[in-house]
């Protein structure tokens, strides 16, 4: 009773010494609702046009006439704002989609630092460097943690975060037939520093993830992965095409990453997220139906590396309006994976997006991709034309949803069956919609 008097008066001491300040301005809150849709219907001619299935790597070839997977986000947030600048906002979200992760609850806080965002709690960490024609994201730091974001450190803009995630993508834990079944969802712990000066932007990892094992259900076999690893990303902008300018539109982008061991494959730039899982990476990871005996292996090959796995990438990308109003947006990007087993893979890719206005509810836009790939030694490429006729429904509130009409010859599917007398290649017909708020 005596502590909880204490603790009282320390509590009514701090409202007195700041309900002055706070009288001085006016405090205001409020409701914030924001999210994103993404939803297409796709027919493939080779499959009867029935469902196109994935057909091929849009983060390689282009985003367009390859969307298969739809996605919806649905962020909810209240903000407090007080008058003397702090603020605090509650945040929630639910995602629907099969990178979109599981939802998100999380705080943020203004005002306790001189500048920057203090969070802490489920949220998306370090998505921001981002390839729109691709749906790439380079980086992707995800899960739940805490950190600051936006704090002014001189000239320079700094983020600093620690986040735990964890592949939580079998129950595996009963089973008596492995030994080491409590720690096949281990937790990975990463520390990320990252900061932007002008032009110049650099993020740097340490990961580490104690008892990696897993547990292959078609061979009943258990190994221990890498522990520990890191990785480095440098970014470079120039606010020009090339030497080509327009009104603000013409940007070139340059990024450099390299990482090893927690750091290298899929993990390059990343946590264990699902979008980690199931972009580009190392040609041994994502989905392999014959090795594990189940299509949905992505996650569960997410933290197959070793220690000494190194990987290296490499992305150009940027775009550039012409005069007369047609922009063109080109991404060049390459991964090479050095596995500490002596076998190695690499992909190289280049697509553009050619886009013209016809007036201000309607646009055609179009896409040409290409993308090699080698499994040590072994090699295939795929490439896609796309054109998409697409609707704009401007409104007086910003949010201007599109409806794309797409049409996409697919060279080299990954979903025709030469046994059933298809082609190798496929034509892929169909509409999408994207809203964002």
């Amino acid at each position: 009773m005596k502590i909880s008097k204490v603790h009282l008066a320390c509590m009514l001491a701090m409202a007195g010494a700041v309900s002055p300040s706070l009288a001085l301005a006016e405090n205001t809150e409020g409701f914030a609702f924001n999210g994103y849709v993404r939803q297409a219907a796709l027919f493939s001619a080779e499959n009867d046009f029935k469902d196109s299935d994935y057909i091929g790597q849009k983060e390689t070839l282009g985003r367009l006439g390859l969307e298969y997977d739809n996605q919806t986000n649905l962020d909810f947030s209240y903000r407090w704002t007080y008058g003397d600048g702090r603020s605090l906002k509650l945040g929630a979200g639910v995602s629907e989609g099969r990178t979109a992760g599981s939802g998100s609850g999380f705080v943020e806080i203004t005002g306790y630092t001189d500048t920057g965002v203090i969070f802490a709690g489920k949220r998306d960490y370090g998505k921001e460097r981002y390839v729109w024609m691709t749906d790439f994201f380079y980086t992707d730091m995800s899960g739940t943690g805490v950190g600051i974001e936006n704090m002014k450190l001189g000239s320079a803009i700094v983020n600093m975060a620690y986040m735990v995630s964890k592949r939580d993508d079998y129950d595996l834990e009963d089973d008596a037939a492995f030994a080491d079944a409590d720690n096949i969802n281990s937790v990975m712990h990463a520390l990320n520093f990252a900061a932007k000066y002008g032009v110049w932007d650099i993020s740097a990892t340490v990961k580490a993830m104690p008892d990696n094992w897993s547990y292959n259900p078609t061979t009943k076999t258990s190994k221990e992965w890498a522990e520990f690893g890191y990785d480095l990303t440098v970014g470079y902008k120039m606010f020009n095409f090339f030497g080509l300018q327009s009104d603000g539109s013409s940007n070139t982008n340059f990024v450099l990453q390299a990482g090893k061991g927690l750091g290298s494959g899929q993990l390059l730039g990343g946590t264990i997220t699902s979008y980690n899982a199931y972009r580009p990476g190392g040609l041994k990871f994502g989905e392999h139906e014959f090795e594990w005996g189940k299509g949905n292996d992505a996650i569960t090959l997410l933290t197959h590396v070793e220690e000494g796995d190194v990987s290296y990438r490499a992305l150009a990308f940027g775009g550039h309006t012409f005069e007369n109003g047609i922009g063109i947006f080109p991404s060049v990007q390459a991964q090479y994976n050095d596995y500490e087993d002596g076998t190695y893979d690499y992909w190289a890719s280049a697509m553009v997006r050619p886009v013209m206005g016809i007036n201000s509810m309607m646009y055609l836009q179009g896409e040409l991709g290409y993308v090699y790939n080698n499994w040590d030694g072994d090699s295939y490429n795929q490439a896609k034309v796309t054109v998409a006729p697409t609707l704009m429904f401007p409104t007086w509130t910003g949010v201007n949803p599109e409806l794309r009409f797409l049409a996409s010859w697919v060279k080299n599917s990954w979903t025709t069956d030469a046994k059933k007398g298809q082609s190798k290649n496929d034509f892929i017909v169909g509409f999408q919609l994207e809203a964002n708020w």
